[in-house]
């Protein structure tokens, strides 16, 4: 019911600004027509720049670049023979190019798969970099785009640029465009592979034990906001109908990120309210650069006050509204009426030995952090894994979880090898893990956590999300994840935080929540790295229980590493005691109690 009236009232929202549209040329003046047509093309851009900073957290100043590329490509396709052999003075344009023409909205498609095979292109290699460095690495290659097209005449005409291109940017073109990409966008959030690329961005490192495979999702990312760049650049070529290789300098760039930024970083609405607000801001401010009369004051224009001007206003809105007017949220109907709640289904499998650890080595250099470990762990134990601080424990979790390969020796998870697979790789395999310093993705909801988790058991594509009204996979999958979602945080008592923002938890609840979303990749093995740390003694007795019902009603294999000996003591079936990286001892709990070797290793010698 409800959707049906959201959906409702957005057709209608849509009808009535397009029915504004049809009439705009009799409203407005051509002045006012245009500032219409740049804050659809700067909205485009903003949601493809938005899309690689704020949705998915990759700082990227190359958009200049993949808008050059697409106003030139867009350009070169439409413009008639005729005009080219007039234009191209110092050098002969390429005879292979001179014929070539298609209509607009074949070069706008083509111009923004050019943006994005380049993206591509440039993805591969410059992802593996992250923070400041990628947004170096960008940032140059947008100058060499911009230094390409100055120095290739005969394909760009150099320097000198390309005038007199068709104005094929009408009012319903470019808002069309940002309509098409707005529904790709708004669809492709709404998935869980949405909530995919929310998660790298808030913790990568938990992303990738959920199984997702962060460096191919960031490619998407990526080469998706290229193709907005590209779309934008040649949407901006066509309503100036004049480009050269300056307009494309990192100013562009600059000029989008403080769309996004007073906007909101993460926020689709965002870049919406942003573009309204900066490119109507920017226009007015024009008004300073002009000589002004105030009574008998005369002030002479002063030529670029206007964008010292906005720019004061942009700290005024950094300093009291550092997350931009929206921050991460997003307009939704249901701010106009009243909110109701929803209500809370899963299964699991078997083997007798599932982890065998045999020989493994981990060394760093000269250090060896882990020395020939082994142990196997039978189907439905759950295992210590102690020793004092420094003797191995989180590394051989690390080994074990993909996190490191080992130096040497072999880990077999239900008979087959994964000794040096990826994090994703191995929670494909049917292990996940908690971290000992929680990592939720704090920014999103409890639900959207757990829904983050069961991505990797859905079987629809990526692209599929684009448009889930034709793909209708997406729609069906997502629902059943939903469904199951909510019914893991009714078995963990989180039901009636589904709708709570990760980071807003309690500690005890965050721990249960981590837990929640690791069992959503349906594990059969499930490691716990330190589950009891800072929790008081009535908490780490209720600790106890929920283990033992993990392992019970989800059918785990559990390895435990904890500091509290009387969670291990009470909980554990069999014990592993590591120091300094070597595997000291092993037994039930009460031979652990009483083993010497153990008691030195925490008490020293003489101890025993």
């Amino acid at each position: 019911m409800k959707r049906t009236r959201n959906l409702l009232l957005t057709v209608a929202a849509v009808v009535l600004f397009a029915f504004f549209l049809d009439k705009a040329p009799e409203l407005l003046n051509g002045y006012w027509q245009r500032i219409l047509n740049l804050i659809a093309i700067n909205a485009i851009l903003a949601l493809s720049l938005n899309l690689i900073y704020g949705i998915t957290g990759m700082f990227s100043l190359g958009h200049a670049g993949f808008m050059a590329i697409g106003a030139y490509v867009s350009a070169l396709l439409i413009l008639t023979p005729a005009q080219k052999n007039a234009m191209w003075i110092l050098e002969d344009i390429y005879p292979w190019l001179l014929n070539v023409n298609t209509p607009f909205i074949v070069s706008l498609v083509l111009a923004g798969l050019a943006a994005a095979f380049f993206g591509l292109l440039v993805a591969l290699p410059v992802l593996r970099l992250g923070g400041d460095y990628l947004g170096i690495a960008t940032l140059g290659f947008a100058e060499i785009i911009r230094i390409l097209i100055t120095n290739t005449a005969r394909l760009t005409n150099g320097s000198l640029g390309l005038k007199g291109i068709p104005a094929h940017t009408t009012l319903f073109m470019s808002w069309g465009c940002l309509g098409v990409v707005l529904l790709c966008m708004v669809c492709m959030l709404r998935s869980n592979f949405g909530g995919v690329l929310r998660a790298v961005r808030d913790d990568e490192v938990a992303a990738r034990m959920m199984g997702i495979n962060t460096f191919k999702v960031k490619v998407i990312a990526f080469t998706l906001g290229c193709f907005g760049g590209g779309l934008g650049g040649a949407l901006m070529g066509n309503l100036i109908t004049t480009i050269d290789p300056r307009m494309f300098m990192i100013t562009q760039t600059y000029n989008i990120l403080m769309i996004i930024v007073v906007g909101g970083l993460g926020s689709v609405t965002g870049s919406l309210i942003g573009s309204v607000l900066v490119t109507t801001m920017l226009e007015w401010l024009r008004i300073v650069e002009n000589p002004i009369t105030i009574g008998s004051i005369n002030i002479p224009g002063i030529p670029g006050m206007r964008m010292v001007i906005f720019s004061l206003l942009l700290i005024v809105v950094i300093i009291f509204r550092r997350e931009g007017i929206m921050g991460m949220r997003e307009f939704s109907w249901d701010i106009f009426f009243p909110k109701k709640s929803a209500k809370p289904k899963e299964t699991h499998e078997d083997s007798d030995t599932v982890l065998e650890v045999k020989d493994v080595m981990l060394k760093f250099g000269g250090l060896t952090a882990i020395d020939t470990l082994t142990f196997d762990i039978k189907h439905g134990q759950i295992m210590g894994l102690i020793g004092p601080n420094g003797a191995g424990k989180t590394s051989a979790f690390n080994v074990i979880s993909g996190f490191y390969k080992p130096t040497s020796g072999s880990i077999k998870f239900l008979g087959k090898s994964i000794g040096g697979l990826s994090p994703d790789e191995v929670c494909k395999a049917g292990m996940s893990r908690t971290f000992q310093n929680i990592r939720l993705f704090g920014h999103e909801t409890v639900l959207q956590n757990v829904m983050t988790g069961a991505r990797i058991r859905q079987g629809y594509h990526w692209w599929m999300s684009l448009l889930p009204f034709v793909f209708t996979d997406v729609l069906r999958e997502d629902a059943a994840v939903r469904a199951q979602a909510l019914d893991l945080l009714g078995q963990l008592g989180l039901a009636d935080l589904a709708e709570e923002t990760a980071s807003s938890l309690p500690y005890g609840a965050q721990r249960r929540l981590e837990i929640a979303r690791a069992l959503a990749t349906r594990p059969k093995f499930l490691l716990l790295d330190e589950p009891a740390a800072g929790m008081n003694p009535q908490e780490s007795e209720e600790l106890l229980k929920f283990i033992r019902r993990l392992r019970d009603e989800f059918d785990l294999t559990i390895l435990l590493i904890e500091h509290d000996m009387k969670v291990v003591m009470n909980v554990c079936d069999y014990i592993h005691v590591l120091d300094q990286g070597v595997h000291i001892a092993q037994g039930t709990p009460d031979e652990i109690r009483a083993n010497p070797r153990v008691i030195e290793a925490y008490l020293g010698k003489g101890a025993a």
